[in-house]
C-alpha cells in the first residue's frame, strides 16, 4: 500500500488532467467530505494544509446514510480497485483504500451498533432478574 504524505499528495495535485482512476478516487474522497465530486473541488480540498490530518481524524462513526449510499456506487464499481488505481498513482491508491475502509466500517458499524445496544439492554434485564431471584431464594 502506498503511504499518504505531503509528497504523495503533491503527486496527485500535479495532474492537470488526472487519469480516469485517479479522478474516480478523488470523487470518492470528496463524497466522504460531503463535497461535489469534481476535480476542481478535489484540488482545493487536497491543497488544504491539514488535509492529511482530516483523513487521519475522519469521524468514521458518524458517516450519514446519504454519504454511504453515494459512496456505495464507487465501492461497487470494479474500476474502483486499489490495485488498479495504484498503476496510475500510488497516492490515489492509498486514498482508494481509505474510501473502501470507511465504507466497510460505516456499513458494519450501522449493523453492529443496534445489536450492541440490544445486548446491553438484555444484559441489564438479566442482571435485574437474577438479583430478584437471589432475593427470593434467601
Amino acid at each position: 500500500m502506498g503511504k499518504l504524505n505531503k509528497s504523495s499528495i503533491s503527486e496527485v495535485k500535479a495532474y492537470k488532467k488526472p487519469p480516469e482512476l485517479v479522478l474516480l478516487t478523488l470523487e470518492g474522497v470528496m463524497i466522504l467530505f460531503n463535497l461535489k465530486p469534481e476535480w476542481t473541488v478535489a484540488l482545493k480540498k487536497i491543497s488544504e494544509v491539514d488535509f492529511l490530518s482530516q483523513i487521519k481524524n475522519y469521524n468514521k462513526d458518524n458517516v450519514s446514510q446519504k454519504i454511504v449510499n453515494k459512496l456505495r456506487k464507487y465501492c461497487k464499481n470494479p474500476k474502483f480497485d486499489p490495485a488498479a488505481v495504484r498503476r496510475q498513482s500510488v497516492a490515489a491508491s492509498a486514498l482508494c483504500i481509505w474510501c473502501h475502509a470507511i465504507y466497510t466500517y460505516s456499513t458494519v458499524f450501522k449493523e453492529v451498533a443496534p445489536k450492541r445496544a440490544a445486548l446491553k439492554k438484555a444484559t441489564k434485564s438479566l442482571e435485574i432478574k437474577q438479583e430478584s431471584l437471589r432475593k427470593v431464594g434467601r
